[in-house]
């Protein structure tokens, strides 16, 4: 291999490297971006099981409620008949 050969295959060794080196930087530029909408996505995630939490409760409270007015109001309306069938007699 004469010098000349020696300093091209150096010249495109060099160049090769430079490509090299700035593709991965992008790519580590590009995985950075990656992570922080990871972090971003996981912190909305967090805030929407937190309000899901939230509203399970509520839903549960609201249940509890509408059970407790259902059994008052069907021993009203069973107290309702049996007054009416005594003052009816």
């Amino acid at each position: 291999m004469t010098p000349v050969e020696s300093g091209q295959i150096a010249v495109e060794l060099e160049k090769m490297r430079g490509a090299v080196d700035t593709g991965l930087a992008r790519v580590d530029g590009k995985l950075g971006v990656l992570v922080e909408r990871g972090q971003h996505t996981e912190q909305r995630l967090s805030a929407a099981e937190a309000a899901a939490a939230t509203l399970a409760t509520r839903v549960t409270a609201l249940e509890r409620r509408m059970w407790t007015a259902s059994g008052i109001a069907a021993a009203l309306g069973a107290g309702g008949g049996i007054l009416a069938a005594v003052l009816g007699a």
